[in-house]
């Protein structure tokens, strides 16, 4: 199935063509080049007026043009934009390509830092970065063609039909499928270590009000449940945390209610399991990478379906910078076969925590990164690509599971308005 990506120096989207017959190659083939028989179509192309015109083409798609044109009209009038063969996914290369549009159309991009990670990076890594919020079906789309990653089994012996989300929907993630994850395997997954990372974000997914599988968390502690109700967005640009006090004083004096909220309060939460965290994270990469890649995993895979034991593993950094409430999962694959430093790592971003951490038992890795000198190797390269965060290493290898127990004082200080700042709402007022 021919695949082709579309590249725009001033969207902040890329375009993912895929043509299933002859007849979509036509419709391509008359898009770009006004001539369905047409037989090449140019790199660089100009959205020209001709070209727009030419939009109304892929009405015959139904819902599925609303994308494709929405990329087409951003697009500034007679402004060039790429069209390129394959499926291109490495961030790196697409930045590299957007530069390159811009010299060519006069425009510029404004220079951050995390350009000059980029650079830093594009030595050793192809990186790719795979949001929640993008529609993206990773894997064989004909059902009969498809192989389970984590089982290795097909049809008859598995089915495809449940929808499996490569990262935990409870975690936010609405869009991106993989649709080579079998039903069992799905069912196995979501019952187990899919589990315990949610468990583990619980707290912070209500705070962020991150919307799971079953609308926005609730957070049950004793005499009080905590949740985030994010209707008021639209109007106040932020969220209302709701809170019920199963016991307040029967009384309509608002400050003797302050008074009697300003205490300590416990939550309880479920139990996680640290390694079970660890084999979410990989999981998650195995998801989205490319099935190419999955033949260098097989040890990986194997210790994923394993039942829990006891392993060296690497540490698991972690650091905390504010973002959206949207997942995000940032992999890096090694370009070269100098093997001091890992083949695959990655960055999950979650309601504003981030997670990064080496995919083990990797084929083609020569170390674990379990031992001393290997870990401050690897974190002394984590720093010199981002001098600017601060790098928490946390152990994920334990199999015994661990509480959660979150104290909090709940006060209302005196600058605070009623009715502006917060509501309190008792039965009887």
């Amino acid at each position: 199935m021919p695949e082709f990506t579309l590249i725009s120096s001033n969207s902040n989207t890329i375009l993912y063509l895929n043509t299933h017959n002859e007849s979509g190659i036509r419709l391509i083939s008359e898009l770009f080049t006004g001539n369905p028989d047409s037989t090449t179509i140019p790199s660089k192309l100009t959205a020209s007026t001709e070209f727009k015109g030419r939009l109304h083409l892929l009405d015959i798609m139904g819902e599925f043009s609303y994308k494709p044109k929405q990329f087409f009209n951003l697009i500034p009038d007679n402004q060039f934009f790429l069209f390129l063969p394959d499926h291109i996914d490495d961030i790196i290369t697409i930045e590299q390509y957007r530069k390159e549009l811009s010299r060519i159309n006069g425009t510029s991009i404004k220079h951050s830092d995390w350009d000059d990670i980029m650079v830093s990076l594009s030595h050793h890594y192809e990186v790719r970065m795979f949001n929640g919020n993008s529609r993206q079906k990773i894997g064989v789309f004909e059902k009969n063609k498809r192989i389970c990653r984590f089982c290795g089994k097909s049809l008859p012996y598995v089915s495809f039909s449940q929808k499996a989300h490569a990262i935990s929907e409870s975690l936010g993630n609405k869009g991106l499928i993989c649709l080579e994850e079998c039903d069992e395997c799905n069912k196995h997954f979501n019952e187990t270590i899919e589990q315990d990372i949610c468990n583990l974000l619980h707290f912070q997914l209500m705070l962020k009000g991150v919307k799971g599988k079953k609308g926005n968390p609730t957070i049950l502690g004793d005499g009080i449940s905590m949740k985030n109700d994010t209707s008021s967005r639209s109007s106040t640009g932020r969220d209302t945390i709701v809170i019920n006090v199963k016991e307040l004083p029967d009384s309509h004096d608002l400050q003797k209610t302050i008074k009697s909220l300003s205490k300590k309060y416990s939550f309880v939460l479920e139990k996680y399991t640290p390694q079970n965290i660890y084999k979410c994270l990989c999981k998650y990469v195995l998801s989205l990478i490319d099935s190419r890649y999955l033949s260098f995993f097989k040890d990986t895979i194997k210790w994923i379906n394993e039942p829990l034991t006891k392993r060296r593993l690497p540490p698991v950094w972690y650091y905390s910078i504010p973002t959206g409430d949207v997942p995000t999962l940032t992999i890096m694959i090694r370009k070269h076969n100098h093997k001091e430093i890992p083949y695959c790592w990655a960055i999950l971003s979650v309601a504003g925590d981030q997670f990064l951490f080496i995919v083990p038992f990797c084929s083609l890795d020569k170390y674990k990164f379990t031992g001393k000198n290997r870990v401050k190797y690897f974190s002394d390269g984590l720093s010199y690509f981002m001098p600017y965060i601060k790098l928490k290493p946390i152990r994920l290898s334990g199999v015994t599971p661990k509480n959660i127990k979150i104290d909090f004082n709940l006060k209302i200080p005196p600058e605070c308005v009623e009715g502006r700042d917060f509501y309190i709402l008792q039965q009887g007022f």
